[in-house]
């Protein structure tokens, strides 16, 4: 058997070495980037105007009926449109007691169209965003003065609330 010399077994583990090294592909490296972003957006302005050209109404026992008409649209005064879509229900308040409810009674009339009142709120009604819409109430306001009151006991203040939620828009 042949003695291997020192200096060989040396250079065959160096050469063994070196080509791991290359056929492993092993490497470092340190990479840092920084990105700048500018984003401009608008926020959409929803509009939803409330008005009246009604005086107040006083319902006394000679006069038991009264009108009240308002409008509800999807833009101002300068005729600016809503840019987005909006769902709104009406409300009216008032401060009569209970025992004296049924002495009162409204009617609200959308465009001609009598709007059926559920605890004297109505239904989910919209408001688009592509073209000037402008919708005309008239609450109606009656008085049974042959009920077992007298008009001092029942004197209330009503008032109409609009409630508007945007909608989504995609």
């Amino acid at each position: 058997m042949k003695k291997f010399n020192l200096k060989s077994v040396t250079y065959i583990l160096i050469l063994f070495i070196v080509t791991i090294i290359f056929l492993t592909g092993y490497s470092m490296a340190k990479n840092i980037t920084t990105v700048m972003l500018n984003v401009g957006a608008q926020i959409a302005k929803p509009i939803l105007e409330v008005r009246t050209e009604s005086d107040p109404i006083n319902i006394i026992d000679s006069n038991t009926q009264g009108e009240y008409k308002f409008y509800v649209r999807n833009y101002d005064q300068n005729g600016k449109i809503s840019d987005v879509k909006m769902n709104y229900i009406i409300e009216i308040k008032d401060t009569i007691n209970k025992e004296l409810k049924d002495t009162i009674k409204y009617e609200l009339y959308k465009n001609g169209t009598k709007v059926e009142l559920n605890e004297q709120t109505t239904n989910e009604m919209q408001l688009n965003n592509n073209s000037l819409q402008e919708d005309t109430y008239i609450l109606k306001i009656n008085y049974n003065k042959n009920a077992n009151y007298v008009m001092q006991d029942i004197l209330s203040n009503i008032q109409i609330k609009v409630h508007s939620q945007q909608l989504k828009t995609v």
